[in-house]
């Protein structure tokens, strides 16, 4: 195993992965999902939490800023990423995390516990031995309630990316350089992407996936596409490797990923009356996945009986950006209500579509449908389940935790120091909801970096007046005013 991590450590020093935040492994939100899902998750405010592959701490260092008072250990095998990683915690003055170079295999035997593992991009892409490891690190360092975040490539899905895959190794794996590697196998991909007369109809599902794998950038090529091992699984095979280790699947991730909606009719009768296990598979069947972000935890934790609106019912929520999005390109609220139920939804989701990014509890959105619509709140299904389904559905975040962003920019607006010292060096930002963007405009990352809340707008408007063209300096308080807004909208301003 020692020469497969230094194998593994050596990749990702020559071609850096190009890490980012991953809202669905963020504590707040596996302790939304596991409690939904009937689980008592440890308390995020003070969890221990244990990142494992975690590169330069791109999903760990804004994790460790929005909870001050847990606790946050990240691991990995490559020198140049924690190294990396200790500096950003430095300069972001984060004392409540720290960074090991260790293969995840030497925590098992550690004493203390951990609330909330996460493993994103190990699983599929570590050797057989690293897999076993990883869960017995779970099994034995996961609190009885915790939660353990992992990811993974599945069948049936990869076998289309599994035909690219060893079609680019044949013609690459005799190059030596890297770089150069890389540069083949996107030349040759696009290569066979081009249109050709095709042999039979299943030709365009590999000239398509050929064609992505032209467009990718050299992370995702690398790391992925190209990455050896990698090694898809039928989530079945997942579930019974779990067993072995006395652990259990809790829930996807993201919830809408376990339900039938869009399936054909026939198909969600056919998996209706399956216990969750065998849903699970074969959703990925209907599906084609490709890949999962799954819950686990351990096999003694204890669920509750308790219905899913029960548990939303001291939740936060807010529109998912998805349905922002959605309602902004008017793609959204486009069927008639059926019923009252059907109706308070709509009011609800459009209330908070209008408000967003505001998090408001179920509390309040029971009180606004009461106040607003109350023939629709006496006889529709309660709010809480209302705002549970829509979660289902991907509508609604809920939250046990509301982040704190600012939903309206106020006279001194500030950003997170993790987002103004991401504003300083890169494009790449992660907003309040632990969410990554990308903002190529260099003055909207100028002023991004200004915003520690010292500022009023109109200072903020003689700064960024210095860096526009001549003829657009007399409205700099106006290009402030729209930044500062879309910047709201995206949850990078903290409250």
């Amino acid at each position: 195993m020692r020469d497969a991590n230094r194998d593994l450590a050596q990749k990702y020093d020559t071609i850096a992965y190009a890490a980012q935040a991953n809202a669905q492994s963020h504590p707040t939100h596996l302790a939304t999902v596991a409690t939904l899902l009937g689980l008592t998750p440890p308390d995020v405010t003070k969890a221990r939490v244990l990142e494992v592959g975690c590169s330069d701490g791109s999903n760990l260092l804004p994790m460790a800023w929005s909870l001050p008072q847990a606790q946050f250990v990240g691991c990995d095998i490559s020198p140049q990423a924690i190294a990396q990683a200790r500096r950003g915690a430095q300069e972001l003055g984060l004392r409540n995390v720290d960074f090991v170079e260790r293969d995840l295999a030497t925590l098992v035997s550690g004493a203390e516990p951990f609330d909330y593992i996460v493993a994103h991009g190990v699983y599929s892409w570590v050797p057989a031995p690293v897999r076993d490891a990883l869960l017995a690190l779970a099994r034995r360092r996961l609190s009885r309630n915790g939660v353990l975040f992992v990811s993974f490539n599945v069948y049936p899905g990869c076998h289309v990316r599994e035909a690219a895959w060893r079609t680019l190794h044949h013609h690459v794996d005799a190059i030596a350089d890297p770089r150069a590697r890389l540069d083949a196998a996107r030349a040759f991909a696009a290569l066979v992407a081009e249109p050709q007369v095709a042999q039979t109809e299943t030709d365009g599902f590999l000239r398509h996936e050929f064609g992505r794998i032209a467009k990718l950038p050299d992370s995702a090529l690398f790391h992925d596409d190209l990455a050896v091992p990698n090694q898809p699984v039928y989530f079945h095979e997942f579930a019974a490797h779990l067993a072995r280790h006395d652990l259990t699947f809790v829930a996807e991730a993201k919830l809408s990923m376990m339900t039938p909606a869009g399936l054909a009719p026939r198909m969600q009768q056919f998996v209706g009356g399956m216990d969750r296990l065998a849903r699970e598979q074969y959703l990925d069947f209907a599906r084609l996945r490709r890949f999962r972000q799954s819950l686990v935890c351990r096999s003694d934790a204890a669920p509750s009986n308790v219905a899913p609106a029960e548990r939303a019912r001291r939740m936060h929520a807010a529109a998912s950006m998805t349905l922002v999005r959605t309602a902004a390109d008017g793609k959204a609220f486009v069927d008639p209500p059926a019923d009252a139920s059907a109706r308070a939804a709509r009011r609800l989701l459009e209330w908070l579509v209008r408000d967003a990014p505001r998090i408001v509890t179920v509390e309040e959105a029971t009180a606004w449908l009461a106040r607003e619509a109350p023939q629709d709140a006496a006889a529709a299904r309660s709010v809480a389940a209302l705002l549970a389904d829509a979660c289902y559905a991907g509508s609604v975040d809920l939250y046990t935790r509301a982040p704190p962003l600012a939903a309206v920019p106020g006279e001194r607006p500030a950003a997170s120091p993790v987002v103004r010292w991401q504003a300083s060096r890169q494009s790449g930002l992660t907003n309040i909801r632990h969410e990554p963007m990308r903002i190529d405009d260099p003055h909207a990352l100028a002023l991004l970096a200004l915003l520690d809340g010292t500022r009023t707008r109109a200072e903020l408007a003689l700064s960024l007046e210095q860096a526009l063209p001549d003829a657009d300096r007399g409205n700099a308080a106006h290009h402030v005013a729209t930044y500062l807004s879309q910047f709201a909208l995206h949850g990078l301003l903290v409250a």
